[in-house]
């Protein structure tokens, strides 16, 4: 006697009928579930309509044209221009620090303040420059005046040419001093604004443990991408403190296999998709085409360009991008979840009737967003489970089990 495949029943408490709002083509139908159950034919799964509300949806099958697309993987990052190293200035201690990660800083903010022996040193050498500068130009006053002095005796007849001479010449020399030492001050001052970020005005103000340390300021405005420094950090000219960075416009390094570089061009638009975040879609441009071909890999870099307003996108985040590469295809779009691997190969189940489903083999395109196209294995007009595909899978593997 022929041998008949096992009856595959789901096994769920009874729900009601089949008729979730928005799912087109839905075609179940009202069945008792006291019905003698039916024989099913390998590869086809039974489940009685009464069990399959919310559980099991399908919709028809609509063919659409879209663009032939290549789907590349890639890495944000943040441009050249939009990222800043804050550096120390000199070696020294950290005392404070003002801000975290992911804080938003404004350009010359003060990040952090540093103790350091340099700013003793630059300190007592300007405030003796502006001593030195005060006593020379006191001795200025004093041999202008015993030059203007002389001058009046020597008109008088009181005081000779030689006193005169002498007179004048201490004053020339002073002027030299004052003129020489007000350089010596303004050199001093250039070291300390310059050079260790002291203002003269905030040097003078400040009093107690800040007044000789040094501020380590924003260069620009952003967020803080890096910290490598806490309370009590020793530091040299080669620390990297923090990493400020511009979130509003980013990049994305995309890796391009080499037969694809030929239909790429520099401003053709680009649809970016960030692994974890399937809400996410950004429009991008392709900016730059890369100047080396990793020979390993077979790919160029390409670097496309986006907006990321509202800064929820970060560097180092991965990503994909779409590239349009051809004329637009017809494929039907089903959402990823109907795609279920079946024997190693990409399946989708097909709704027969209403309370049988067939797996069918199909032939993909790389998944656009939430949708993977099918380019073969469907005929548009079938009816073909958005959800419960995995509920399916598992009867069929259920039944093939029981059938060895």
């Amino acid at each position: 006697m022929k041998r008949l495949a096992p009856l595959v029943v789901l096994s769920i408490s009874t729900f009601g009928i089949c008729g979730v709002s928005g799912i087109s083509g839905c075609r179940l139908h009202a069945q008792r579930d006291d019905k003698p159950a039916t024989a099913v034919t390998p590869g086809e799964v039974f489940i009685p309509v009464a069990q399959q509300a919310g559980l099991i949806e399908s919709e028809v099958a609509q063919t659409r044209h879209v663009p032939d697309v290549i789907r590349v993987p890639g890495v944000i990052a943040l441009p050249d221009n939009g990222k800043w190293r804050v550096g120390a200035i000199t070696s020294g201690r950290i005392e404070k620090v003002f801000v975290s990660l992911g804080d938003y800083v404004h350009a010359d903010q003060v990040l952090a303040r540093m103790h350091s022996h340099d700013v003793h040193e630059a300190r007592a050498a300007y405030e003796t420059a502006v001593a030195d500068r005060a006593r020379d130009q006191s001795a200025e006053t004093v041999t202008r005046k015993n030059y203007q002095r002389t001058q009046n005796l020597y008109d008088m007849k009181a005081a000779s040419l030689e006193q005169v001479e002498l007179a004048r010449q201490q004053w020339v020399d002073s002027q030299t001093s004052a003129q020489s030492s007000d350089i010596a001050v303004q050199r001093e001052k250039a070291h300390l604004e310059d050079n260790l970020g002291i203002s003269i005005s905030e040097l003078t103000a400040r009093s107690g443990e800040d007044a000789d340390s040094i501020p380590v300021r924003a260069p620009a405005s952003g967020y803080v991408l890096q910290k490598s420094i806490t309370p009590g950090t020793v530091v040299d000219l080669a620390t990297d403190l923090f990493v400020i960075g511009e979130l509003q416009h980013l990049w994305l390094t995309a890796s391009v296999r080499q037969e694809y570089l030929e239909t790429l061009n520099k401003g053709q638009p680009a649809t970016i998709f960030v692994n974890g975040l399937p809400e996410v879609k950004v429009a991008g441009h392709i900016t730059n085409l890369g100047q080396q071909f990793d020979p390993t890999t077979h790919t160029m870099q390409v670097r496309i360009e986006f907006e990321n307003p509202n800064a929820r996108l970060r560097p180092e985040m991965l990503a994909t991008a779409e590239l349009p590469v051809g004329r637009e295809k017809p494929a039907i779009f089903v959402p990823a979840e109907a795609v279920q691997q079946i024997n190693g190969r990409d399946s989708v189940f097909v709704q027969t009737s209403a309370d049988r489903f067939v797996a069918r083999s199909v032939t993909t395109s790389p998944q656009v967003g939430e949708q993977v196209p099918i380019e073969g294995g469907v005929r548009p007009g079938e009816h073909v489970v958005t959800r419960g595909a995995f509920i399916l899978k598992s009867e069929l593997l259920k039944a093939s089990i029981q059938s060895d």
